[in-house]
């Protein structure tokens, strides 16, 4: 006898459906409630995720439910581009897109009325273990960790499980292949008689009475093969401070990944084993569900305790994975993610490394810089020991001893010393506002930043093209704003295209070239006063860097009618070399019209 989703709802629960955001898509959740919660009572909260290709109503819903009964409020939701989370891309299986929709989900239950924010846990089941692991370090929400039936490979167990080298790279040559595709390619991810698909004859998957529901989207993104196979899911395990709980069987899926992720881990894991269980039956069997979802609940309620969650331990936690957090996200080039850990402004000193002053620099400035070189490396390793970390309100300070590794082209440089950071708590979130190195030593040459710098200047990594692309939006709405139309033209690519789909009738739909735009805003000085178009800039960046669809206002004065032109508008906007070449512009006719007296 199996639990399926829909006997795991029949549990005593209260369920919730719910919504929220993450990278620009709305993600559809489910949040479990034991069926006795009172309004006003605050829980202690666990997102749970599931195995790879799974939708939030197989295993995670088994595990949500049994959750719920033990007094949680358990969150699940479908990732982006699979179940109910319509996206871009979909079915693919994405190690750094998941963990992104992880740490949206953290953030989104510590919102929640019904959660404590202080007692936050993340319970990954099988492929999305090594996800949720990543989204721990990553996320200052989470205070607790549990694994269910793991698969956490490095790249020694991917060639093991997937034909060796030969097989590891005739697999990623097929992924690379759909993802240069003009179309996305996709086979069915589970089959009893399809020996094409993913998992042919796989149980569970294949089972109408188990794993095959409705909601299963049963598809599988061949552009996946890359990411997966590349991904590392034990290198968060040496980083991660927090307890962990790993149950697994010898039984099931590479118990060889469960073992050197505890012994990486140390002292903060722990791990229950249990005899002659395949991976399936984790899933879903009732006796296996039981006795993994009575140690995880266990295992929260001892490091979820609410005397365990006072402000200074958890704050301390905080800041101590921020620190981690810089180091790994460095290392992985992760800029993005890297800059949201940092205020509006930031002191940083580097003068006992390079000389020179102490600077003042916005986050974006000190991405750029990184972003400029880190990426050029073969290899860069930000090795933390030692962190300490002490609170005063709303002001912190934390330390930690650091050795930074880089290797490029067969040369090496290290540097040992010590971070000092220092951070202000804006709005419940710790934000660094001073970063510090002091170098104790170094060995190896310092002429690896040659290599690596020419490296990165030749394939810039996404940030800095991201950051390219917003600059010349902000260029084209200043330029707009300070009627210098100079620096209008500038921002214009010679083949560029102003697509307005709403354009008002006698008004042209579509504006083709350059010097057909110039022409088009040629009155614009003229006829415009005080204008403002980047007060309340809204950024929604895309895979492809050079993509980027905005959100703004405009508010300005038209002098020939004497009248005030308010609109919000949403745009696409496509930049190559810093240079505009596609605007689709999309507004609401009616005040332009009002505004510019066009009907008169």
């Amino acid at each position: 006898m199996t639990l399926t989703a829909a006997m795991s709802n029949s549990i005593a629960t209260e369920t919730k459906r719910v919504a929220f955001e993450s990278q620009g898509t709305t993600l559809a959740g489910v949040l479990y409630l034991p069926s006795d919660y009172n309004e006003g009572d605050r829980l202690p909260g666990v997102v749970v995720t599931g195995a790879w290709t799974s939708v939030k109503e197989q295993m995670p819903s088994v595990y949500a439910a049994a959750l719920a009964e033990r007094g949680y409020a358990a969150l699940i939701f479908d990732f982006r581009g699979w179940g109910e989370s319509p996206d871009a891309f979909s079915y693919l299986e994405d190690p750094k897109r998941k963990t992104d929709d992880i740490v949206a989900a953290f953030e989104y239950l510590a919102s929640r009325p019904e959660v404590d924010n202080l007692r936050i846990g993340g319970l990954g089941i099988c492929a999305s273990s090594g996800y949720m692991s990543d989204a721990a370090l990553r996320s200052a929400r989470v205070s607790s960790l549990a694994l269910v039936a793991p698969w956490l490979h490095d790249a020694e167990i991917v060639e093991a499980v997937y034909g060796g080298k030969e097989g590891v790279a005739q697999l990623i040559a097929t992924g690379r292949a759909a993802a240069a595709s003009s179309e996305p390619v996709y086979i069915e991810a589970a089959s009893a008689t399809n020996e094409k698909s993913l998992m042919y004859q796989a149980p569970y998957y294949t089972e109408t009475d188990r794993g095959l529901i409705d909601a299963y989207d049963n598809q599988f993104n061949v552009a996946s093969w890359e990411p997966w196979l590349a991904y590392d899911a034990l290198i968060t395990a040496p980083k991660l401070e927090k307890p962990a709980l790993l149950v697994h069987s010898e039984a099931a899926a590479i118990p060889q990944g469960a073992k050197r992720y505890v012994d990486l881990m140390g002292e903060n894991a722990d791990v229950k084993w249990l005899d002659n269980v395949v991976q399936f039956d984790f899933y879903d069997d009732p006796e296996v569900v039981e006795t993994a979802a009575s140690a995880v609940a266990d295992h929260f309620g001892r490091t979820l305790r609410a005397e365990n969650s006072d402000t200074g331990r958890k704050d301390d936690a905080a800041l101590k994975t921020i620190v981690e957090s810089v180091a790994v996200l460095a290392d992985r080039g992760e800029f993005d993610a890297l800059e949201a850990l940092y205020a509006d402004e930031i002191e940083v000193d580097y003068t006992s490394l390079a000389g020179g002053e102490v600077e003042t620099k916005s986050p974006q400035a000190l991405m750029s810089e990184w972003a400029a070189v880190l990426p050029g490396f073969d290899r860069t390793r930000h090795a933390l020991s030692d962190i300490e970390a002490s609170i005063d309100g709303d002001q912190a300070v934390a330390t930690a001893k650091v050795v930074a590794d880089h290797f490029v082209d067969g040369l090496f440089w290290r540097a040992r010393g010590e971070y000092r950071y220092r951070f202000v708590n804006e709005n419940g979130s710790w934000k660094i506002v001073s970063h510090v190195f002091t170098l104790a030593d170094e060995a190896g040459t310092r002429d690896v930043f040659g290599p690596a710098m020419e490296r990165a200047a030749k394939n810039p990594p996404a940030y800095l093209l991201r950051q390219k692309t917003k600059q010349a939006v902000r260029d084209f709405l200043t330029s707009l704003e300070t009627k210098d139309m100079e620096a209008f033209a500038s921002v214009w690519a010679e083949d560029a295209v102003q697509h307005m789909p709403y354009a008002p009738d006698g008004f042209p739909e579509r504006v083709v070239g350059k010097a057909a735009i110039l022409e088009h805003y040629s009155n614009w000085p003229e006829n415009s006063g005080k204008a403002d178009f980047t007060s309340n800039l809204v950024f929604y960046p895309m895979v492809d860097p050079e993509l980027v669809f905005v959100e703004f206002k405009g508010d300005a004065e038209i002098i020939p009618t004497n009248r005030r032109y308010r609109q919000s508008y949403g745009g696409l906007f496509h930049v190559e070399n810093g240079a505009i070449k596609l605007f689709r512009e999309y507004f609401n006719p009616g005040p332009f019209v009002y505004a510019f007296g066009i009907e008169e």
